[in-house]
């Protein structure tokens, strides 16, 4: 297929080779390679997000504390349509609304509380983002993606954000306990008995007899865009935590998290 029929995919550059490590990208190559749709990649460096957005014609879909514009990826241009879109969410929604041939990655009547559990999930990552060693940056432009991103964080510098070892073990901690509470949806309990997780990743109790066991993904053997949510988060920390800490998420709850990523490398391919 001629290239100018495939779909733009403007992802977040890293350092060499080029992949995809930010979670909100990963959203968006899950669903692409999902449904099965033809598509090249267009790598963007983080200082270079502003301009492209802006020549392109495509608004800021976020705001800095101080009311200027925050331009993010990913983005999609689709010459089928036409359509620019710069929202992740809304991509995922464009892509079934206008593909419905393929694969759905929403149930149906369900973007609504897929877009809550997208804000949910968001935010248990985002607050222990600090675990993290380092994002696969490209050096040349390392200087530049610290300043951009101390300015979000309305810091000096990123030196601010640094833990003290007991800092760290302490929302490691706090981390399992709130990975833990998530990881009840997928065994289809979702109430306040903690059938998954108690602290130390031991079970504490078992779920009642005949309850649902959930696997890999959150409802049958076909994943949907909540666990392209899940699994996007778990990838950026793949890509950016220490080996060892990496292996330590991976194993808790059982080693659930482990297993989704390993279940959604099926459409982890990078085009």
């Amino acid at each position: 297929m001629s290239s100018d029929n495939k779909i733009t995919f403007y992802d977040i550059a890293s350092g060499p080779p080029l992949r995809t490590f930010a979670p909100n990208p990963w959203k968006t190559r899950f669903a692409l390679n999902f449904k099965g749709l033809a598509y090249q990649t267009q790598w963007v460096h983080i200082p270079g997000i502003d301009s492209l957005r802006q020549k392109l014609g495509c608004p800021a879909n976020r705001t800095h504390a101080d009311g200027t514009p925050f331009h993010t990826l990913p983005m999609i241009q689709d010459p089928k349509t036409g359509k620019l879109i710069g929202d992740t969410f809304e991509i995922a929604l464009y892509l079934d609304a206008t593909y419905p041939d393929r694969p759905s990655l929403f149930h149906p009547l369900t973007a609504g509380l897929t877009a809550a559990w997208n804000a949910h999930v968001d935010g248990i990552f985002t607050s222990n983002v600090m675990l993290i060693d380092k994002m696969p940056f490209d050096p040349s432009v390392q200087k530049e993606v610290d300043a951009i991103f101390a300015k979000r964080a309305g810091v000096r510098s990123l030196d601010d954000f640094k833990l003290s070892v007991e800092q760290r073990e302490q929302m490691f901690v706090a981390f399992e306990a709130a990975l833990g509470d998530l990881a009840k949806a997928w065994q289809h309990t979702g109430g306040t008995t903690d059938y998954c997780w108690a602290q130390g990743g031991k079970q504490t109790q078992q779920p009642p007899p005949g309850r649902e066991q959930g696997g890999a993904f959150l409802d049958g053997d076909e994943p949907a865009y909540a666990d392209f949510i899940v699994g996007a988060w778990l990838k950026m920390l793949e890509a950016s935590m220490k080996p060892e800490d990496w292996q330590r998420v991976r194993g808790w709850q059982g080693g659930l998290w482990g297993r989704l990523v390993d279940a959604l490398s099926k459409w982890s391919e990078i085009k």
